[in-house]
């Protein structure tokens, strides 16, 4: 499944690269720790998606977690009632769905 493995670095890259953004386009300026944070959360889903896109074994476990990751800091930020918090939640939803159907796809099961 190639296909599904290309297409769930696409959502990774795309959230990834919000992170990484996220200190410098907020207004106000948001706590330099959870700035820190969501910027190397970022960093990881650039690392996780390279790793996906080499078929690293690491890949698909690292993608999950970012992605997972991802997940719930949209829903705390959905909580919160942050802009742009449903859109970070769909995409991120969108990597982890598709990293999981990546990674039950390359398992193959023996009959025997």
């Amino acid at each position: 499944m190639k296909f599904v493995r290309i297409l769930a670095i696409a959502p990774l890259a795309l959230v990834s690269l919000l992170n990484v953004g996220y200190p410098f386009g907020t207004d106000p300026k948001p706590d330099v720790a959870l700035a820190i944070a969501v910027a190397v959360l970022g960093l990881a889903g650039f690392v996780a998606a390279f790793g996906l896109a080499r078929n690293a074994t690491w890949g698909i476990p690292a993608v999950l977690a970012v992605a997972g990751v991802n997940v719930v800091a949209a829903i705390i930020a959905l909580v919160s009632e942050t802009d742009g918090a449903i859109v970070g939640l769909v995409v991120s939803s969108f990597a982890l769905v598709l990293a999981f159907i990546a990674g039950s796809a390359g398992r193959k099961v023996s009959l025997a």
